[in-house]
């Protein structure tokens, strides 16, 4: 029978295995776009294309700086032999990140509060001790531990400063009548800065609002008095508490026409360290100059003054610790440090009109704090708070509060 080549079914081409071509090539396509959508998905966790987030330590290490846990990122890197990791940049922002943990941690483990608390927080449920080293950076894994190494570092010269009578003033008020309570203490040093620790213990506002009247800074105009303007002027990429921020207030002082602020801000989830809190800390940006170009930090161009006439207030380390308490998280306790240089002469600051500043702003803020929480959701706070999605900054740190306050022993409720 002559049957012509039309009607006949061409035959399959095969590649060298025997598989018919189509198939190959199809499958071929197939791979390249589910590893392009399953690059894209890596890429919103924090990785880099080709990382795999459950198993490479790189990638591991992305995802935890994306939630505050860098030292826990560190480690990673550590244990795995990766310090040496292809991704300088990465790494570079990794020390920076644990250069200031450390330096603030350090200058926190010597706050008055904290320092009449034992360290029983680390034998709570979750809780894991870490290497005092990471990435060549010495973090303090402890209150303890830094009291330790401060005490050390200190014992050399402890002579020659104890013979200089130190310019220190105790500040105490109630926030409200339920027995809340502000305890303060500033000193004043010969170069110009000054210093202030304050601690307040189980404020009536859940940590997770906390972090959000933090986080939201161009909104700081709404809880604190005298501030001109807030905001942040850049958003680095590393997490979102990776900022470079600032602040321009009025406080009324004797000739002095406003004060500007501008730092870097870093924050840390610390809950299941010995530390149990989530902690902010700001330092002064190193501002570097190459040629006629402008100042620079991280690729940053240093932003030109607000306005003529203000003081630039140098901030050289701020340090905040939050802690949840209470039966169910519901309360707050708050150590707070900071030091800086106010470029505002010692003479111009008598000790009354500090105590009246302090008083005035700690009442003030608590006040307004606990104005919008009792409207959360209504507030614009609330309203941001609400639009995050589930892999967003705030309910990361939601999910890792309610881990951390249903992991307590009860007897630390």
């Amino acid at each position: 029978v002559d049957v012509s080549n039309e009607l006949m079914p061409e035959k399959p081409r095969v590649d060298k295995v025997g598989a018919p071509v189509e198939d190959v090539a199809l499958t071929a396509l197939a791979t390249i776009v589910l590893a392009s959508e399953h690059d894209e998905t890596r890429r919103a966790d924090g990785c880099a294309p080709g990382e795999d987030p459950a198993t490479d330590p790189l990638s591991q290490a992305r995802v935890l700086v994306r939630e505050l846990r860098t030292h826990e990122a560190a480690a990673i890197l550590q244990s795995s032999a990766m310090e040496g990791s292809p991704d300088a940049e990465f790494q570079a922002a990794m020390q920076l990140q644990l250069s200031c943990l450390g330096m603030a941690l350090e200058r926190l483990a010597r706050h008055p509060g904290l320092s009449k608390s034992a360290d029983s927080s680390s034998s709570a449920a979750g809780v894991s001790s870490a290497p005092e080293q990471l990435l060549g950076v010495y973090v303090p894994s402890s209150p303890s531990s830094a009291r330790s190494t401060s005490s050390a570092a200190s014992s050399g010269t402890q002579g020659a400063a104890g013979s200089t009578k130190r310019d220190t003033l105790d500040i105490s008020f109630d926030l409200d009548d339920q027995g809340r309570r502000v305890e303060a203490l500033l000193e004043f040093f010969p170069d110009g800065s000054a210093s202030i620790e304050w601690s307040a213990s189980e404020l009536p506002v859940p940590l997770a609002y906390i972090q959000c009247l933090i986080q939201e800074v161009d909104l700081l105009g709404s809880i604190a008095p005298f501030i001109v303007t807030s905001g942040c002027l850049q958003q680095f990429s590393s997490n979102a508490a990776d900022r470079l921020v600032r602040i321009v207030s009025q406080p009324p002082i004797p000739f002095v026409s406003g004060m500007e602020a501008v730092a870097q801000r870093f924050g840390f989830d610390l809950l299941e360290t010995p530390w149990t809190g989530l902690c902010m800390v700001e330092c002064a940006p190193e501002w570097a100059q190459v040629g006629d170009a402008v100042p620079s930090w991280r690729g940053v161009a240093r932003p030109p003054p607000f306005q003529t006439g203000l003081r630039q207030v140098e901030v050289k380390t701020v340090v905040a610790l939050g802690r949840p308490c209470g039966q169910n998280g519901e309360l707050t306790t708050i150590f707070f440090s900071g030091k800086g240089d106010l470029k505002v002469p010692r003479s111009l600051l008598p000790n009354w009109l500090i105590r009246n500043l302090v008083t005035l702003m700690g009442k003030y803020i608590y006040q307004r704090a606990i104005e919008i929480v009792a409207k959360f959701d209504t507030s614009e706070h609330g309203k941001r708070l609400r639009r995050a999605d589930a892999s967003s900054f705030y309910s990361i740190l939601n999910k890792r509060i309610a881990k951390f306050v249903e992991a307590r022993p009860a007897s630390r409720l």
